[in-house]
């Protein structure tokens, strides 16, 4: 008896649990997943890292605070104190 109980505990799992449900709705409705080449999303493309002036951390160029002589800086505080003596 046990036995039974536990199938169909099994079986009552299975057909509530997101996955089986949207595998089942799927195959019903007809429409079949798309392929796996398609299912991934393009990997980001890369960004333009410029070191900081001040304490040389690389940080995205788009992110970067610019003095007026164009150099890049990580922060204000940064970009005030000005490029680092070599």
């Amino acid at each position: 008896m046990l036995k039974f109980l536990l199938l169909a505990a099994l079986v009552l799992w299975l057909l509530y649990s997101p996955g089986v449900r949207k595998l089942i709705r799927g195959a019903l409705s007809g429409e079949s997943a798309p392929p796996p080449s398609q299912a991934k999303p393009d990997p980001a493309q890369p960004v333009a890292m410029v070191p900081c002036a001040h304490c040389g951390v690389h940080l995205p160029a788009s992110d970067a605070l610019v003095n007026d002589a164009g150099q890049p800086f990580c922060s204000e505080a940064h970009r005030r104190a000005g490029p680092r003596r070599a």
